[in-house]
């Protein structure tokens, strides 16, 4: 048994030996495995910039109205012309007139603090507040600056209808500082407009016909059908 000793030590020795080499291969930092990175990880890398770049900002919608619901209401530079603008919510309805032959009804939007109406042979623009609007009104070609105030019922705009012998009438008033500027319309010719008392709109009537009054606001149908 003792010829076989030698044997036995060097396996020991090379057993030893093979131990120890592992230990040091899984404790030498040079020797450990890097996993490959991604093809994002690298483009990130690559690219700082890209990988802080901020979210797209979400598109603006349109500008709310500057007022929700208003009626302004005034004159022409001259006193030419009177003039009535109601909003509500981003709609807006204007009358024009001056008692004689200037008639019309117009119709469109307020973005922002922008009015922009248009009607038949007529347009009105402005930049308004709570408390006035001014801006130009055009009828028939012919063009007008304006500026209006803030008004609270019976002052304002009042739209009337009637039917007086199969003919169908549509009638303006604004009403303003005490007074009363009106037009209508029969069969598309300007006619006179009856009287009206703001404090009594269910007494009017024309040619002895009763005429239905509307108080006009934003919401309301502006332009002659």
């Amino acid at each position: 048994m003792k010829k076989h000793a030698p044997l036995l030590t060097l396996g020991a020795v090379a057993v030893l030996g093979g131990a120890l080499f592992a230990v040091s291969s899984a404790t030498d930092p040079a020797s450990q495995a890097v996993p490959a990175a991604s093809p994002a990880a690298a483009d990130a890398a690559a690219d700082p910039a890209a990988a802080a770049a901020p979210a797209e900002p979400a598109a603006a919608g349109p500008d709310p109205p500057a007022v929700a619901e208003t009626v302004w209401a005034g004159r022409s530079s001259g006193d030419e012309v009177t003039v009535a603008v109601a909003v509500r919510e981003g709609r807006a309805v204007a009358y024009v007139c001056d008692g004689e032959q200037v008639e019309a009804w117009l119709e469109g939007t307020l973005s922002g603090d922008q009015l922009v109406l248009t009607g038949p042979d007529a347009t009105l623009s402005g930049s308004v507040d709570p408390a006035a609007a001014f801006g130009s009104v055009t009828v028939g070609g012919v063009t007008w600056p304006y500026s209006a105030q803030a008004v609270e019922a019976p002052e304002g705009l009042y739209d009337g209808r009637a039917n007086v012998d199969g003919v169908a009438v549509r009638i303006g008033w604004i009403a303003l500082d005490g007074t009363v500027t009106g037009g209508a319309r029969a069969d598309g010719a300007v006619v006179d407009a009856p009287p009206f008392d703001p404090a009594a709109p269910g007494a009017t009537v024309l040619d002895g016909v009763p005429v239905t009054v509307t108080a006009v606001d934003g919401s309301s149908v502006g332009v002659p059908s």
